[in-house]
This record gives C-alpha cells, structure tokens and sequence, in this order.
C-alpha cells in the first residue's frame, strides 16, 4: 500500500474524499513521496501530516445536495480523530475548546 492509498482510506473511513492537491498538499509538508510504501518508519510521518491537514477540513462544506445526489461527512468524528493525533504526536490541539487552568 502507498502512502496516498493509506491516507485516503484513513479520509474515507470518515466519507471524506482527498483530492489529488491534498495528497500533494500532506505528502509535500511530511517530506514524503506518496507513490513510497507504507511502512513502520513512515507511519509517524504520515500520521503528523494527517493531523496538520484536518482543520483545513474545517473549512470545507460538510455535506453536499445536488440533482437527488447527497454526501456528508462525519465533523465531530473527525475533530476525535485530531484531537487523538495531538495528543498521541505531541502536538497543540488548535481545535479543542477545553477549558485550560492556569497557575499565576
């Protein structure tokens, strides 16, 4: 399996569909080609760059009407799936709206 087809199934397991540019988009931050194997040295890698990618999603219609032709993808399914990645990578979590404690 290529790094391409691993990060659209992950997408679709949330009826997301990634276009060509989005593959291009992930591959090009993660300095990783998406024709490589997916392997256990690229599963960080590819992972990092998934979580970077989502809030772009954020900005995109969640579901699309057209000529009797309907399609919707799961928003908060999604945010889990992020949230999951920052926490599991280190990363800040630009989505959560938890409420933090500060010690002055």
């Amino acid at each position: 399996m290529t790094v391409n087809d691993y990060i659209q199934q992950k997408f679709q397991s949330f009826s997301i569909h990634l276009s060509e540019t989005d593959l291009l988009d992930m591959c090009l931050n993660a300095k990783i080609s998406g024709e490589d194997e997916m392997n256990k040295e690229s599963y960080n890698i590819v992972s990092v760059a998934i979580a970077k990618f989502i809030p772009s999603l954020l900005l995109r219609a969640t579901s699309i009407s057209e000529n009797g032709f309907s399609m919707s993808w799961n928003i908060q399914g999604i945010k889990d799936y992020y949230s999951f990645l920052c926490k599991q990578y280190g990363l800040k979590d630009e989505l959560s709206n938890k409420p933090k404690c500060t010690f002055l």
